[in-house]
Protein backbone atom coordinates (compact mmCIF):
# COMPACT_ATOMS: atom_id res chain seq x y z
CA UNK A 1 0.00 0.00 0.00
CA UNK A 2 1.53 3.27 -0.99
CA UNK A 3 1.11 5.88 1.73
CA UNK A 4 -0.29 9.39 0.59
CA UNK A 5 2.79 12.16 0.15
CA UNK A 6 2.20 14.52 3.15
CA UNK A 7 1.33 18.43 3.04
CA UNK A 8 4.14 20.22 2.26
CA UNK A 9 4.66 22.78 5.39
CA UNK A 10 4.56 26.02 3.69
CA UNK A 11 4.92 28.18 6.46
CA UNK A 12 8.61 27.33 6.53
CA UNK A 13 9.28 29.45 3.44
CA UNK A 14 9.68 32.36 5.21
CA UNK A 15 12.34 30.48 7.52
CA UNK A 16 13.63 29.35 4.01
CA UNK A 17 13.93 32.67 2.55
CA UNK A 18 15.30 34.36 5.66
CA UNK A 19 17.76 32.00 6.28
CA UNK A 20 19.28 32.07 2.68
CA UNK A 21 19.13 35.82 2.53
CA UNK A 22 21.56 36.40 5.90
CA UNK A 23 23.61 33.21 4.62
CA UNK A 24 24.19 34.50 1.09
CA UNK A 25 24.77 38.11 3.29
CA UNK A 26 22.41 40.29 1.08
CA UNK A 27 20.75 43.18 1.99
CA UNK A 28 17.12 43.61 0.78
CA UNK A 29 18.28 46.24 -1.93
CA UNK A 30 21.20 43.93 -2.83
CA UNK A 31 18.41 41.23 -3.85
CA UNK A 32 16.18 43.69 -5.47
CA UNK A 33 18.76 44.92 -7.57
CA UNK A 34 20.02 41.08 -8.12
CA UNK A 35 16.89 39.34 -8.70
CA UNK A 36 14.13 42.46 -9.96
CA UNK A 37 11.74 41.27 -7.82
CA UNK A 38 10.02 44.09 -5.64
CA UNK A 39 11.47 44.75 -2.21
CA UNK A 40 7.23 44.57 -0.67
CA UNK A 41 7.57 41.61 -1.92
CA UNK A 42 11.16 40.44 -0.63
CA UNK A 43 9.84 41.91 2.77
CA UNK A 44 6.23 39.90 2.85
CA UNK A 45 8.01 36.60 2.27
CA UNK A 46 10.21 37.48 5.17
CA UNK A 47 7.65 38.49 7.34
CA UNK A 48 5.17 35.31 6.22
CA UNK A 49 2.77 37.47 4.94
CA UNK A 50 2.99 36.00 1.55
CA UNK A 51 4.79 32.85 0.49
CA UNK A 52 5.66 33.90 -3.02
CA UNK A 53 4.71 32.24 -6.31
CA UNK A 54 6.66 29.58 -8.54
CA UNK A 55 7.80 32.81 -10.57
CA UNK A 56 9.24 34.39 -7.42
CA UNK A 57 11.42 31.31 -5.93
CA UNK A 58 12.41 30.08 -9.26
CA UNK A 59 13.98 33.81 -9.44
CA UNK A 60 15.52 33.44 -5.84
CA UNK A 61 17.28 30.50 -6.48
CA UNK A 62 18.68 31.55 -9.54
CA UNK A 63 20.11 34.49 -7.88
CA UNK A 64 21.25 31.97 -4.67
CA UNK A 65 23.03 29.39 -7.64
CA UNK A 66 20.67 26.52 -4.89
CA UNK A 67 18.74 24.13 -7.46
CA UNK A 68 14.78 25.00 -6.41
CA UNK A 69 14.66 21.26 -5.00
CA UNK A 70 17.42 21.78 -2.89
CA UNK A 71 16.21 25.17 -1.69
CA UNK A 72 12.71 24.34 -0.91
CA UNK A 73 13.41 20.52 0.56
CA UNK A 74 12.94 22.34 4.02
CA UNK A 75 9.45 22.20 3.46
CA UNK A 76 9.31 18.73 3.54
CA UNK A 77 10.94 18.14 6.90
CA UNK A 78 9.27 16.45 10.00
Amino acid sequence: MKHPIPDPKLDRLREIFNAKRIECDQTYDALVEKSGLARQTLLNISSGKYRGDLRTWVILARVWNEPLDTLLAPIWDD
